[in-house]
């Protein structure tokens, strides 16, 4: 394969593309370079729905083509971005087919997630267990897993494959655990903030570090870009987790207080059974295991009173903090640029959203 250097100032301007923003804006100059590649992704996805058994594929296209923010392909692009304003050894076939693995496996992670969490609307469309139950469901996110890694079995090296595996892993263990903690009032910060490490921060990790990899980056170098991913990935959870409390089902699209109905503690009622009076401890308590009618609107009183919304988001923003530090490891130049950008305007979102 040819090699193909990655530069927004190549690239068309005229081509339409996914947009990445969904509830995070971006700036469109960040935008205005990935147009091609996420054009040139979706063409990838559609083929690879292609694959499968005709009555299969429909479902996989389904899920597939509810085009979200495509957030995870990005890191893959602008990692390389980063790595290649020193090195032209990426290419590109290798990078999209990088970009469709990761974004299988978020998908797979979505479908099983919407079935765990009784989700029926995703993105302004009905999520897949809603139109074909939870058994076709299950099946459908464990197919796009087994192909994201016969995906990643094709590259020459083992290593790619091992590693998506690794974060693949990673990912479905910190489902496991949150699953395994629901209603657990005693769940800690400590724990929280590891599980949302595992369950998003280790996708971006991947992300981001392979990107770099395939584009010239040793393990060593791409060590940076993978912990970049993981606190970016982390920061981004926790504003997600805020949303699914205050956010507005038709602004965003999708199925919303799903956490709370299901038992997943986030991190501003953590911080508010930390800081409640106990005389409101047992209300909070009955309130968080779904013993009230309106548990929500009440949960939202409190965590209003306490601000623990505003602490949070400022936790999140420690994170994207400690994510910009390590960009200034990485090869100056528009890839670099980008990648601060994207946490620029995930700390403008949690800014708004406090």
């Amino acid at each position: 394969m040819a090699s193909a250097t990655i530069s927004a100032s190549s690239v068309s301007t005229s081509s339409s593309g996914n947009d990445i923003a969904g509830a995070v804006s971006v700036p469109a100059n960040v935008l205005l370079s990935l147009k091609p590649w996420l054009q040139k992704l979706e063409a990838l996805l559609e083929r690879q729905c292609e694959i499968f058994e005709p009555g299969v594929a429909t479902c996989e296209r389904y899920v597939i083509s509810n085009q979200g923010k495509r957030m995870r392909p990005a890191l893959v692009i602008f990692s390389a971005q980063a790595q290649d304003s020193l090195s032209s050894q990426s290419s590109e076939d290798d990078l999209l087919k990088l970009c469709a693995i990761i974004e299988m496996i978020h998908i797979a992670t979505l479908v099983h997630d919407d079935i765990m969490d009784g989700a029926r609307l995703r993105r302004n469309r009905p999520t897949a267990t809603a139109r074909w139950g939870q058994e076709i469901s299950v099946l459908l996110g464990d197919c796009l897993f087994a192909h994201a890694l016969a995906l990643a079995a094709s590259y020459p090296t083992p290593w790619i494959c091992r590693r998506v595996a690794e974060a693949t892993n990673i990912v479905c263990s910190g489902e496991i655990l949150q699953t395994q903690r629901r209603f657990d009032l005693k769940l800690r910060e400590t724990d929280y903030l590891r599980m949302i490490e595992m369950k998003t921060g280790a996708l971006f990790a991947v992300a981001c570090e392979l990107g770099a990899c395939l584009a010239g980056a040793s393990e060593e170098a791409a060590k940076p870009f993978h912990e970049f991913g993981r606190l970016l990935g982390s920061a981004y959870q926790i504003y997600d987790d805020c949303l699914d409390l205050v956010g507005s089902e038709k602004d965003l699209g999708k199925s919303l207080g799903t956490d709370l109905q299901k038992g997943k503690l986030t991190l501003p009622e953590i911080l508010l059974l930390q800081q409640a009076q106990e005389s409101e401890i047992h209300l909070i308590s009955s309130i968080l295991l779904n013993e009230h009618a309106n548990s929500r609107a009440m949960l939202i009183e409190f965590i209003r009173r306490y601000d623990t919304l505003h602490q949070a988001t400022r936790q999140a923003t420690a994170l994207l903090c400690e994510a910009r530090l390590k960009t200034r490891l990485f090869p100056t130049g528009e890839g670099q640029n980008s990648l601060q950008g994207l946490a620029d305007c995930l700390e403008g979102e949690l800014n708004r959203l406090a």
